[in-house]
């Protein structure tokens, strides 16, 4: 089974937006300090970001690379770790993974 082409409608999920934009808020950046590549400093323009790298199929580490860059240009250096920003990565990538699953099962048309 392959999910591939299930990823962008995933990205586009606005339940799945909005679940992304709550867990940046609560557990990066809560006081909206990171600007995103459009220069909103807002969480929902963070997850709309993330879920883009995302829905191309990219491995955690470019999502890793955004968190830390988006921390170093407000801050000046990185706010967390490496595995921190490893484990929202990976918890982001589960909750794509999981709405592009609902979406495969969803399909009348799937293999």
């Amino acid at each position: 089974m392959t999910l591939s082409r299930y990823y962008a409608r995933a990205g586009a999920d606005k339940s799945l937006i909005k679940h992304v934009t709550e867990e940046l808020r609560q557990s990066w950046d809560p006081d909206g300090e990171f600007s995103a590549p459009d220069g909103e400093q807002d969480a929902e323009a963070h997850a709309l970001a993330i879920l883009g790298i995302l829905a191309t199929g990219a491995d955690l580490s470019r999502v890793k690379g955004y968190l830390r860059r988006a921390e170093e240009s407000a801050l000046g250096a990185a706010r967390t770790t490496a595995e921190e920003r490893g484990a929202l990565a990976e918890k982001l990538w589960r909750l794509m993974l999981d709405a592009a699953i609902r979406n495969y099962k969803a399909d009348p048309t799937a293999d």
